[in-house]
């Protein structure tokens, strides 16, 4: 007996489900392989920078912004549409349309002329004479001008041998009172051949650089002089156990920050059967420290024990690690828009007209963030905050009505869920003119592990870890102050060993330039015989 019509109708409706499911299931599948596809071109063949037309994005924000207000844009105290919002190491921001390749008409152009050779690089004047005044005839000629053509050259960096003579003493007639001798100058590493200037030099190399220890030791070859990488990996060990002492000073002083910023990146650590993985994390304390971190696994015990005792806003991602450090630290969790950003870029491929008017709205905070920048805290945390109010507004009553139209765990639908479940934090720079709307400052700070990862490709342990963490943290430091790390590390590791404990933080690049200026310093510095030499006082 066939079926009767009802059950017909039950089977088709079931078939008719099956292939909306199995529809909705290729076509989820078909945006993952088109954003994996095309994150492979763009590492392959384009910019890796999330560059957006500013035209076609402020098309999009606008229309959906007429449709949930039945106005124009929320606020008139957006900067210009062209405005550019900062970018992150893997993109943050729009192309302005006047930069390179923006499609704006002010296109910015390249200044045509030699450039101007530095003021304060020395000179030297060579004369070139013609062949008529090197003769007879030279009487009968008349010196009426110049003409001066200016080209930069090198020479080469030398090693040099620096003797300490120590001269012998003794009074005349008075033997028994004993020889007179200059005490032993301090060195910061006991019983070797380098001087504060080469070490300072190989860390430099070494990290700031990224020559590792076996490149170093063939081009100082190449100068006649032997210096065996062993030789050389226990004078990092030594400096990066002094320097020690200071990176930790640093960290106890970071913990009165008003933001921190963190964040971390994998690094491959050398074992014996095949290499295993470790992480180096990076703490940017506002305007004072870069913090370096090793630790050998990706978990919640590295934030913890670096921020144990904090009290004030942690700047990061939304990954899972740092979600017991805001409950159990007295830390105010604040979110980063470059990378809910991110989320909207990637899904471009497979929703486009979503993914632009989510950039449009992220776009027009961070104009009105860079239209605030130079105003004082508290006048900036007012006017950012009723400037970006009905932007954020808007954006979240359109984030809740897309959520519900959107396909479930479609690429669009993972970026509006982001930016839904981290609201709070995404929101929190309202509070404070002080807090930054991204965490590009950290990301940006970690580009030093990853471009020395593509040189020295793995650390040869744990200690080798620590030992750049280090060294990173300082040079890093100096940067952010403007100083230059070779010079720095030079001058510490001479005033180091002799200088009190209790003052070490001194030392740090934050407090450099006050220190120098201090005469306790600048006898110290000219006390010691390292200072002296002719190719150290010329450098």
């Amino acid at each position: 007996m066939g079926k009767s019509l009802e059950e017909q109708i039950h089977d088709l409706k079931d078939k008719l489900a099956r292939a909306a499911h199995e529809r909705d299931e290729y076509r989820k599948l078909y945006e993952l392989a088109s954003i994996e596809l095309e994150r492979l071109r763009r590492h392959i063949f384009g910019q890796k920078a999330e560059h957006v037309d500013p035209g076609q994005m402020q098309l999009a924000f606008d229309a959906i912004v007429q449709m949930l207000t039945g106005a124009g844009a929320p606020t008139d105290a957006a900067a210009p549409a062209d405005a550019d919002a900062p970018s992150s190491p893997e993109g943050g921001g729009a192309a302005p349309a006047d930069a390179p390749g923006g499609g704006g008409k002010g296109r910015r152009t390249t200044p045509h002329g030699r450039q101007k050779l530095p003021e304060h690089l020395p000179v030297e004047r060579i004369e070139l004479l013609p062949p008529e005044v090197r003769d007879e005839r030279a009487t009968d000629m008349v010196r009426i001008g110049e003409e001066v053509s200016e080209t930069l050259e090198w020479r080469p960096a030398s090693f040099v041998r620096l003797q300490i003579v120590r001269p012998k003493f003794a009074k005349q007639g008075e033997p028994e009172a004993g020889v007179v001798i200059a005490d032993v100058a301090d060195s910061p590493v006991p019983r070797s051949l380098a001087g504060p200037g080469l070490l300072a030099h190989v860390l430099v190399s070494k990290y700031g650089d990224h020559l590792p220890l076996h490149r170093q030791e063939k081009i100082y070859e190449r100068q006649g002089v032997h210096l065996a990488r062993s030789t050389l990996c226990g004078w990092v060990s030594s400096c990066a156990e002094v320097l020690g002492h200071l990176v930790g000073a640093m960290a106890k002083d970071a913990l009165s920050a008003h933001c921190i910023a963190i964040d971390a990146t994998g690094v491959l650590v050398q074992a014996k059967d095949k290499c295993r993985r470790g992480h180096f994390w990076v703490l940017v304390a506002d305007r004072d420290h870069v913090l370096f971190r090793f630790t050998p696994r990706h978990n919640q015990d590295g934030p913890k024990e670096f921020l144990r005792g904090y009290k004030g806003y942690v700047q990061a991602d939304a990954s899972s690690v740092y979600e017991e450090l805001y409950r159990t630290e007295q830390v105010t969790e604040v979110g980063c828009w470059a990378h809910c950003r991110r989320r909207f870029f990637e899904a471009m491929s497979s929703d486009r007209e979503r993914a632009m008017t989510a950039l449009g709205f992220i776009h027009q905070l961070f104009a009105i963030d860079k239209a605030t920048k130079d105003l004082a805290p508290s006048r900036r945390t007012e006017q950012r905050r009723s400037s970006t109010q009905p932007v954020l507004d808007a954006f979240r009553a359109w984030l809740d009505k897309e959520e519900l139209l959107v396909l479930p765990r479609s690429p669009i639908a993972g970026a509006i869920g982001y930016a839904r479940n981290q609201w709070t934090a995404l929101t929190r720079f309202l509070e404070d003119g002080r807090l930054r709307l991204d965490n590009n400052r950290s990301e940006l700070e970690l580009r030093r592990e990853a471009l020395g990862r593509k040189n020295w490709i793995f650390v040869g342990s744990d200690d080798g870890a620590e030992w750049n963490a280090t060294i990173v943290s300082l040079i890093a430091s100096c940067a952010l102050h403007q100083l230059d790390p070779w010079a720095y590390l030079r001058d510490v590791l001479i005033l180091l060993p002799g200088w009190p404990r209790d003052r070490v933080l001194e030392l740090a690049p934050k407090y450099w330039k006050q220190t120098l200026e201090n005469t306790d310093a600048r006898q110290r510095l000219a006390a010691s015989p390292w200072t002296w030499a002719p190719a150290t006082l010329a450098a």
